[in-house]
């Protein structure tokens, strides 16, 4: 496999839980698993994924002032970009 590397930035008012619950919802279904492990450090939540031989997900998110803003960073086979 040659992965593709992406990364998204975006922001939204809503709690970190929430996003980390949207994306963890999204990634599941797509086959990803979370791995186990601390998912906080220090004032940012972060929780990381992986699917088959490889395949990587990070979903960080930080909140100040009621908007979250979060960082997602994959690692994925190229035909599963979108």
């Amino acid at each position: 496999m040659s992965p593709a590397t992406v990364a998204l930035v975006g922001t939204v008012k809503a709690p970190p839980e929430s996003v980390v619950d949207y994306y963890k919802t999204s990634l599941e279904a797509q086959g990803f698993k979370v791995v186990p492990g601390a998912q906080a450090v220090g004032n940012v939540t972060s929780i990381d994924f992986i699917r088959g031989d490889g395949e990587t997900v990070n979903v960080s998110v930080r909140q100040k002032e009621g908007v979250s803003t979060f960082t997602i960073g994959a690692n994925v086979a190229a035909g599963s970009v979108k």
